[in-house]
């Protein structure tokens, strides 16, 4: 019986470090691509560009024209975001103002924190 005990310990303990390194992995490539996205536009242009040149085989004149392209749909794209940014963040307040009223105190606490912290998220990625 200790054989087997030892057999089962064994695979756990490979399986929870599994588990923990793709955790691990997970957290910090998650991290990693939010931070480069959120903070160099420009990196994630280039990564769309290498991704579909990868799949596409583009020749030169290609790239740069869809380099073009991506910056410009990236520019658009910003000023629609300003454009609607107040009327999102009305309907997020209705909404949180509609979640608090079913929330007891206790709940009403860390509902606020967890806003807190989602307006502060989006304010750095600004």
């Amino acid at each position: 019986m200790k054989k087997w005990q030892a057999i089962v310990g064994v695979i756990l303990v490979f399986l929870l470090g599994a588990v923990a390194g793709a955790l691990v992995t997970h957290s910090i490539y998650q991290n990693t691509m939010e931070k480069s996205f959120r903070e160099e536009p420009r990196s994630m242009r280039e990564f769309i560009v290498q991704r579909m040149n990868h799949e596409l085989q583009l020749d030169p004149a290609q790239l740069e024209q869809l380099r073009s392209i991506i910056k410009e749909t990236h520019a658009e794209i910003r000023t629609v975001r300003k454009q609607i940014s107040p009327q999102i963040e009305e309907i997020l307040a209705r909404s949180e103002d509609k979640v608090r009223v079913i929330l007891r105190p206790d709940q009403l606490e860390k509902f606020d924190k967890i806003v807190a912290r989602r307006k502060k998220k989006r304010e750095e990625s600004r």
